[in-house]
């Protein structure tokens, strides 16, 4: 396999509608094709509701409002979507509830909501996210422990593995395990809500639990929003930090990181949040937003192969 570094990832605008409406992206695969999600909040009266919708960056997928999710509280939720093989878009949701905060699956062409968190009903769950490549969920407890809730028992309780430490995870499965990207807490002021912190990188067993030695992705660079996915038997992590876009690429377990250079297209990467990564067949994806909530929000993308033709 040729891992000759590719040249510097340069990012370009995306013609996502509204932009400057949107507060959260993510990125799906609708059969190998790169979709883009932006959500908005509307909270100035009630009802208050989130709206999805989807933009597609190649091939096709859907376009337009994908999800209306209602809201009691006028919170931005934080979510995640996934796609299944026939295309169908689900979403994991926070549910604000003032002083906890419960999440919720949501079906995205039925809207039928099913509780994830009702085993704890006075524990706070947040920063929901798909297992990638399996159906759980992980999530961070009491803004303290990392948890993965997989599908529920025979008593409809879900169940619940603790991680460990993190303000923010990302889980993806095997092989040969799964693994944890995981944000831990650090000094300094937050941005956009979000709290600084380093990113570890930890190998789980099947239980999720640790089962190797943690690595450190960007050393001890304090970084603010996260995203991962895997790259075969590899692993690809973006983030935001004070004045750069970071992406990391691990060709195989127990290889080393390589940090990419980013050239950020003439935007400001002080300004950029919401990262977002996607990997399909060898080829990577990257998303963010730019002045997020301003009349000059936009969003930008990248598109580039992990391995460069011969």
């Amino acid at each position: 396999m040729n891992e000759t570094p590719p040249p510097p990832l340069a990012l370009s605008p995306a013609a996502l509608p509204d932009a400057p409406r949107a507060d959260t992206l993510r990125l799906v695969a609708i059969g190998a094709a790169p979709v883009l999600l932006a959500s908005s909040t509307h909270s100035a009266s009630p009802p208050h509701h989130t709206e999805i919708w989807a933009l597609p960056l190649a091939g096709g997928g859907p376009s337009g409002t994908v999800a209306t999710i209602p809201q009691l509280l006028p919170a931005l939720p934080r979510w995640d979507a996934a796609a299944a093989e026939n295309g169908a878009l689900s979403f994991v949701v926070e549910v604000a509830g003032g002083a906890v905060n419960a999440l919720v699956r949501l079906d995205g062409a039925s809207g039928q909501r099913t509780s994830l968190t009702a085993h704890r009903p006075f524990a706070s769950f947040s920063g929901p996210r798909f297992v990638r490549g399996a159906g759980a969920v992980s999530a961070v407890v009491d803004n303290a422990t990392a948890v993965v809730l997989e599908a529920p028992a025979a008593d409809g309780a879900a169940v619940e593995r603790p991680i460990g430490e993190c303000i923010d995870v990302v889980v993806l499965a095997g092989p040969p395990g799964p693994t944890a990207v995981c944000k831990r807490v650090a000094p300094g002021a937050s941005r956009g809500g979000a709290l600084p912190g380093t990113v570890r990188v930890s190998p789980l067993d099947p239980a999720y639990r640790p089962a190797g030695a943690e690595e450190a992705p960007f050393g001890e660079r304090r970084v603010f929003e996260l995203d991962a996915d895997r790259a075969g038997g590899g692993l690809v992590i973006v983030a935001t930090s004070a004045s750069h876009l970071l992406v990391a690429h691990r060709p195989a377990p127990g290889a080393a990181f390589r940090v990419l250079p980013v050239d950020p297209g003439g935007a400001d990467p002080g300004t950029f949040s919401a990262p977002c990564v996607l990997v399909t067949d060898r080829t990577v994806t990257v998303a963010v937003l730019s002045k997020a909530r301003t009349p000059d929000a936009r969003a930008l993308a990248a598109t580039w192969p992990l391995d460069p033709p011969p």
